[in-house]
């Protein structure tokens, strides 16, 4: 079976529209908005309202920007009486629901867009948007394309004539909504030879300026209302044409969805040809629920529904080929896992990426790492001087995740990665991080302040023993520790972070219980023997794990001694700094739970090493380093003769000086700036300068 045939896209699928609730409610607002401050476009007061509202989709291909515009008014319908209940707070706002329930939607696509010949008007934008309008309105209603000398003839460039001609052909009374929705904005950026621009004061050619302001111009007709999608660099747009069109435009959101939406959107979407056949009915049995396929498939296409209705398309062609569904979340994931489900998922989403210029390429790896750990950045972030974040984020081809109006994180699927693997030469690096988030769980976030300082700090320790040049660190470790020295350096590699279940308190689960993830705190013997491979460093899925921060496994050239290493990252730069209460509790929590449940019934290859990872230690436990990294061994005593180090264990205190070798001081100033006041801060905080020295400082190690 050709690559082609074992995973044909095919159209099978009646797909369901869901998670659109809140857009649907700020959607609505902006049109209530439009029509509630008409008359201040017409006074052109001073007044802020004079600018008309049209609601913005700026997003990539597949984030459902024509579904949304094609479903708008149906999803009126169907939350009018849960979201949008509380839209109709009041008497004017019930008025104006109740009219969009009977709004018509005329849908206009640009990619149609072209230079229309009556001779006076030759390449005039305006007038080949206003025969757009009324071509699509024709064809809408069944008739022919209309002739355009003719249509001229009646409308010259006056938008009052063409909306009532409008409504003429589409039979709508005078009072009733009109909903344009201009589909492909981006064409425009394509345009500059087909029409006559207007030119700004520095000779710049502003599209955009020119067709809001024709929107604006027909906003000021009653009853008519603009939805506008399309690729395109909207934060740019947005400020251009807010001084210039007198047009504010909002975005729209349009969230990749989560977890439980997909399940939705499962149970909810049934084929084409037998409408009784659920999708989730015939890619799940018994033993493989839908909650389960929804979980696989976040995990591969992040949530983004174009991503998400091909990969169903896809897994459906391959369950009705081989003539039986999934059988476990692993037969599915395994399935999604084929280099050709990738490449034949991604293919039409990748284009950017993989032809990206080079002022692109040299900021691919920060965007990875934003990706990677979770790093947000709010909406006027300034990549430049001349770009926006948000902008640069749709322009390379990623998604952007809204946490809020003005927040948003980097997505970046993973079903994409194989496909670029192939596509592109990456620095090692950017191979590092690729595989990092190509294995990332979808529980696993880097969602805290903790979380980013242990990825910066992981991400290093991957290129540190990995690399093939002379190294302080590792140098350092090995004066300290006669057997870290002993131990096979540089490791095989580098490879990606690994993630692996996380540590309990309490006792360990059932075998049977196929859903866990975590392992209880006796179990050592199997996170050491089946959890951990060699040469790998690890992260544990959960921020409160009951293990250091992360977790590695070395071993000597003649394998006669293993040595299993946890890092406790400290990130803290309050005055009082970190005590030995902070180093026995971490010592506690790793140390002896792996003597009690391992090494004790071990052989003598075996060995422990802690590592204290701290930014700023407290004043007595520098005085007793002498202001130097020392490591303690088996049975010595720290903190006041309170915890003694068990046998074939041995726990490394790194000094100030010493932790800049793997995050250099300005480096640990920018993050002790950043998370000062927030513990989750956004991009603006870290700063893309921060940003940029983290990335230069893994590069100085390769």
């Amino acid at each position: 079976m050709s690559l082609v045939e074992k995973w044909a896209v095919g159209s099978f699928v009646q797909f369901a529209v869901v998670d659109r609730e809140e857009d649907v409610y700020r959607v609505t607002e902006q049109l209530y908005h439009l029509e509630s401050n008409r008359h201040e476009l017409r006074a052109e007061t001073s007044s802020p309202f004079y600018r008309a509202t049209v609601p913005f989709a700026p997003h990539l291909f597949g984030s459902g920007k024509t579904t949304f515009c094609l479903s708008y008014l149906e999803l009126v319908q169907r939350f009018r009486e849960t979201s949008l209940s509380s839209f109709a707070s009041d008497g004017s706002r019930k008025e104006f629901l109740d009219k969009l329930r009977e709004a018509v939607l005329l849908y206009v696509d640009l990619r149609l867009l072209e230079p229309i010949n009556p001779i006076e008007e030759k390449r005039n934008l305006k007038w080949a948007v206003l025969y757009l309008l009324f071509k699509s309105t024709c064809l809408k209603s069944g008739q022919g394309q209309p002739d355009p000398d003719e249509c001229f003839k009646v409308f010259k460039l006056r938008t009052d004539v063409l909306i009532k001609k409008i409504r003429e052909v589409l039979s709508m009374r005078t009072d009733q909504f009109l909903l344009v929705a201009f589909d492909e904005v981006g064409v425009l950026d394509e345009s500059d030879e087909e029409f006559h621009f207007k030119r700004t004061p520095d000779g710049r050619v502003r599209p955009y300026n020119d067709f809001f302001r024709i929107l604006w111009e027909l906003c000021l007709e009653d009853n008519v209302f603009f939805i506008v999608v399309g690729k395109s660099e909207g934060l740019s747009i947005k400020n251009y044409v807010a001084s210039v069109s007198k047009v504010l435009l909002h975005f729209i959101s349009l969230s990749p969805l989560n977890s439980s939406s997909i399940v939705e959107f499962l149970e909810k979407s049934y084929l084409k040809v037998q409408t009784q056949s659920r999708v989730c009915d015939i890619l799940c049995n018994r033993s493989f629920s839908v909650n389960e396929l929804a979980e696989a498939l976040l995990e591969y296409t992040g949530g983004v529904p174009g991503l998400l209705t091909r990969a169903v398309n896809m897994l459906l062609n391959y369950v009705q080929t081989r003539g039986q569904s999934f059988k476990s979340k692993e037969d599915c994931l395994s399935c999604m896992k084929e280099d050709g489900f990738r490449t034949v998922c991604s293919q039409p989403f990748v284009t950017r990426i993989s032809t990206l210029d080079e002022s692109r390429r040299s900021v691919l790896d920060m965007l990875l790492m934003m990706a990677l750990y979770r790093i947000p950045f709010k909406a006027d972030d300034e990549l430049n001087s001349e770009s926006y974040l948000f902008d640069v984020v749709t322009e390379m081809g990623f998604y952007r995740y809204p946490i809020d109006d003005n927040t948003f994180q980097v997505l970046f699927p993973k079903v994409f990665i194989r496909n670029l693997n192939n596509a592109l030469s990456f620095s090692l690096l950017e191979k590092i991080l690729l595989g990092s988030l190509n294995m990332e769980p979808v529980d696993c976030f880097f969602s805290s302040k903790c979380r980013v300082f242990e990825g910066i700090v992981a991400t290093r320790l991957v290129l540190i023993l990995s690399s093939k040049v002379r190294n302080e660190f590792r140098e350092l470790l090995g004066r300290l520790s006669a057997i870290w020295k002993e131990m096979k350096l540089p490791i095989n590699g580098p490879s990606p972070l690994h993630y692996m279940m996380s540590v309990s308190r309490g006792e360990a689960r059932s075998e049977s219980n196929k859903k866990r993830k975590t392992y209880g705190c006796n179990e050592w013997n199997e996170i050491i023997h089946k959890a951990l491979c060699f040469d790998r460093v690890y992260i544990p899925k959960e921020v409160n794990s009951y293990s250091p921060d992360i977790m590695f496994k070395l071993q000597s050239p003649d394998d006669s001694n293993v040595l299993m290493v946890g890092v406790a990252c400290k990130g803290r730069w309050k005055s009082e700094g970190i005590g030995w209460s902070d180093i026995i509790e971490e010592a506690k929590k790793f140390l002896y739970p792996v003597f009690n449940e391992f090494l004790s019934q071990a052989l003598e290859c075996y060995h422990c090493m802690l590592i204290i990872f701290g930014t700023k230690l407290a004043l007595n436990v520098t005085s007793e380093l002498g202001n130097q990294s020392r490591c303690y061994t088996s049975r010595m005593r720290i903190g006041g003769n309170s915890f003694e180090i068990p046998p074939n264990c041995e726990l490394v205190i790194l000094c100030e000086r010493d932790v800049e070798m793997l995050i250099d001081r300005e480096i640990l100033n920018g993050l002790e700036r950043a998370f000062s006041t927030s513990d989750n801060p956004p991009f603006g905080d870290l700063g893309f300068n921060l940003l940029r020295r983290a990335r230069d400082s893994f590069m100085s190690w390769q």
